[in-house]
């Protein structure tokens, strides 16, 4: 295996023009990454799918070159069912699965509220030691060790309320339902991943991108994510271009007394919350779909306190 060389650092301008490529130029630009990547780790490679539409395209683009390149489903018990019906119709993917549920991630940590960043802040400014007491006067005041201001880590006063709520929050669910299976996989295996993230998805895949382009060769890290310069637009572009499969998920649902269930934007965990409190619809239309699971799971508890009422805490429904 060729050694790791440094970050490929680059800039929002550079990644700003690379976005306003074509689509044509987009694809060639992914494969050229999809190709380094391969050759980089000796092709011992593998297709990290969701089941949703933008590890879709990512298939389609490495198998592309590599067919008999495997994919890697990680079942988190907490997909969307015609996600699972979809995955199931893929070939050539294993399913991998979480040493627990989320049920017991709710039980035993805490639900799944407004974001990663809020819920680890919200869990050492709980949670206090001496170790943490810097990184808890940054989220307090925005101040670092060092004194500079750095407002974007500092907790929004709307959330310091969850300091003394009366249940837990946690940021865990995808690093125990998700990123474990598939990292106990690439040991086992000794595999590295293509991943189907985009710079655009969120500020951390931005940051990181501009820290290491689309190619990470660190270290402790080897990842490639051939699709980081790509739009939504782009992915759905490409799925119409070469006529592609996809999940029923994404589509409108008309129900049994004519009711139309808009159809979903994203596809991550079914019943995560990050980021519902922007987005209220969403859990609306999980009530819509399947009433019965939506009701079972509203009266999943934390310290006595049912997931509806952690939800209506933050606003979320």
């Amino acid at each position: 295996m060729t050694l790791p060389f440094s970050p490929q650092k680059t800039t929002l301008s550079a990644l700003t023009e690379k976005q306003a490529f074509s689509l044509d130029l987009k694809i060639k630009h992914s494969l050229s990454r999809i190709s380094e990547f391969y050759a980089h780790v000796d092709g011992k490679v593998y297709i990290s799918f969701s089941g949703g539409v933008d590890s879709v395209v990512l298939l389609h683009l490495v198998r592309s070159i590599y067919p008999e390149a495997v994919a890697v489903f990680s079942d988190t018990t907490n997909e969307f069912p015609e996600i699972l019906s979809f995955v199931k119709t893929v070939d050539n993917v294993i399913w991998v699965k979480p040493k627990i549920t989320f049920l017991d991630v709710i039980k035993k940590y805490g639900f799944p509220l407004v974001s990663k960043k809020v819920s680890r802040s919200i869990s050492d400014l709980r949670n206090p030691t001496d170790n943490n007491y810097n990184i808890r006067h940054l989220y307090l005041t925005g101040f670092n060790r060092e004194g500079t201001y750095c407002p974007s880590y500092k907790l929004a006063k709307k959330w310091l309320p969850l300091i003394s709520a009366p249940f837990d929050i946690t940021s865990k669910c995808c690093d125990i339902l998700k990123k474990e299976p598939l990292q106990k996989f690439e040991r086992k295996y000794k595999l590295f991943p293509y991943v189907g993230t985009m710079a655009d998805d969120s500020n951390l895949r931005l940051r990181n991108y501009l820290q290491h382009g689309c190619n990470v060769y660190s270290d402790h890290r080897l990842v490639s994510r051939p699709l980081s310069i790509w739009s939504k637009q782009d992915i759905w572009d490409y799925i119409r271009l070469h006529n592609l499969s996809y999940s029923s998920i994404y589509d409108s649902k008309t129900l049994h007394d004519g009711t139309v269930v808009d159809g979903e934007h994203n596809t991550g965990c079914q019943y995560c919350a990050f980021g519902a409190h922007l987005e209220k619809d969403r859990f609306v239309r999980l009530s819509l779909r399947r009433p019965k699971q939506f009701k079972a799971m509203m009266a999943k508890e934390n310290n006595g306190v049912s997931f509806f009422d952690a939800l209506k805490f933050v606003g979320a429904v």
